[in-house]
């Protein structure tokens, strides 16, 4: 074999490896708060007891496939106990790492019986949840779910219908309603309609006055 052929040859093969690594990387939709608790068959506040065991990496370490857990509120699924959560051991595969004897919001689908989490799920400290996000969680987000939020990438976004909150980045969101919605959340009103609001709904971000 020459030294041109077998330079190729360990070039393709790394090549091939890059390209499962990048395969593999996790991916996560952009979504709001509201939507990640809204579309969760679960929300609740835990304290992580530890970790579920299930094997020995290449580098010799413990493989973790979950967590378990102490539930100390529930915010959906209320009739559902859960002692132990489960994620993919691989960040690259959106497998998720938790602190031991930590509380945590935990958000995640049940399949099987099982409550699993992903970095794509609403999954965050609870002490470094911000104030809108803890308010959204405890009482304000539920209200919205019939709601739907339109990301929107450039101030000519328009909603199709008055049950949707546009949402955006901070230079679009100052553009469609002079002020960012942070702190506010997506709210259905008496007649159906959606719109940012705080307060309970008493005060709201009115497109027409943006």
């Amino acid at each position: 074999m020459t030294w041109t052929v077998h330079t190729c040859l360990i070039t393709l093969a790394i090549l091939c490896v890059w390209q499962a690594e990048v395969a593999e990387t996790c991916r996560c939709a952009l979504r709001h708060p509201q939507e990640q608790f809204c579309s969760a068959d679960i929300v609740m506040k835990a304290k992580v007891l530890g970790g579920l065991k299930v094997g020995i990496t290449s580098h010799g370490n413990s493989s973790i496939k979950g967590y378990h857990i102490k539930q100390l509120k529930s915010f959906r699924g209320n009739c559902i106990e859960i002692n132990t959560i489960y994620t993919h051991p691989s960040s690259a595969s959106c497998g998720i790492t938790l602190n031991y004897n930590t509380e945590y919001l935990l958000s995640g689908s049940l399949r099987d019986g099982r409550m699993h989490v992903s970095s794509c799920d609403f999954v965050k400290q609870w002490d470094k949840l911000t104030d809108s996000e803890r308010e959204g969680v405890v009482s304000n987000y539920e209200l919205g779910c019939g709601c739907k939020i339109t990301h929107c990438y450039s101030s000519a976004c328009t909603a199709s219908s008055s049950a949707e909150c546009l949402w955006g980045d901070e230079a679009t969101e100052t553009k469609l309603f002079g002020k960012r919605t942070t702190g506010y959340t997506c709210t259905m009103k008496s007649d159906k309609s959606c719109a940012w609001c705080k307060n309970g709904g008493k005060n709201c971000i009115d497109l027409k006055d943006a």
